[in-house]
């Protein structure tokens, strides 16, 4: 996806393009215009998913930039950023559908927040996480049973803010990220367990436990005998 950022103060779009990690929210490209003139010929060529626009500029303002969006019937969706002198000025904008507004100066929390509703909003089902991006995850845990799986690293991984990761692997998987890393780590033990002569702590360190009633009591939850029952009754 692509997002376009748009004020006439060159420093405000290099602050919004550092201000959040843009690929973790599955914009793979962020174009940035200083005036409305040159964002309004990137949309008619880019087509982004996302605007976001300072509303009052020379020449080309964030409305007009918001009104051409609709009459072009661009599936664009738009936040708009003004000062608190402007607020009458923004209301015309959302009768145009924009999605979200913010008074400056933007703070990062509440960007973040209006940026994930745009996201959950309009994005997450269709673009922000497609099934490869969980393939890509469930491969690397099973590749990386015993290492750090921590929601920073898979979020990475995946190319999504670990918080988003872990909402949308609940609702794409009907279980939560933690949940699974456990059962895919006590399905390595129970192999091992079954198929090879390691003592169980080599075992139980190998899929990332040090302690060992910890292990053996979340081993049991699952499986409904402690590891050494586990190998007893299943081997060979």
């Amino acid at each position: 996806m692509k997002v376009l950022l748009v004020d006439d103060e060159s420093y405000m779009t290099e602050y919004l393009k550092k201000l959040v990690d843009w690929k973790s929210y599955g914009f793979e490209e962020v174009l940035t215009a200083s005036g409305g003139s040159i964002a309004r010929d990137l949309i008619e060529q880019k087509k982004p998913e996302l605007l976001v626009t300072d509303i009052r500029m020379p020449r080309v303002s964030g409305l007009d930039l918001v009104k051409y969006i609709d009459e072009k019937n661009y599936p664009t969706k738009t936040i708009i950023l003004s000062g608190y002198s402007e607020f009458e000025y923004a209301q015309q904008a959302l009768r145009y559908g924009v999605t979200e507004y913010l008074v400056k100066p933007i703070l990062k929390k509440d960007f973040q927040i209006s940026l994930e509703h745009v996201m959950e909003k309009f994005f997450e089902k269709e673009e922000s996480f497609p099934d490869d991006g969980i393939s890509a995850v469930k491969k690397y845990i099973a590749e990386h049973v015993g290492e750090d799986l921590s929601l920073e690293i898979l979020g990475e991984v995946a190319h999504l803010h670990p918080a988003y990761l872990s909402k949308t692997f609940k609702e794409e998987t009907g279980k939560n990220l933690s949940a699974y890393i456990t059962d895919v780590k006590m399905e390595r033990a129970a192999e091992l367990l079954s198929g090879t002569d390691r003592w169980v702590h080599e075992i139980m360190e190998s899929v990332g436990y040090q302690k060992s009633q910890y292990f053996s009591k979340i081993f049991k939850e699952k499986y409904g005998v402690t590891p050494n029952e586990y190998r007893r009754t299943h081997r060979g």
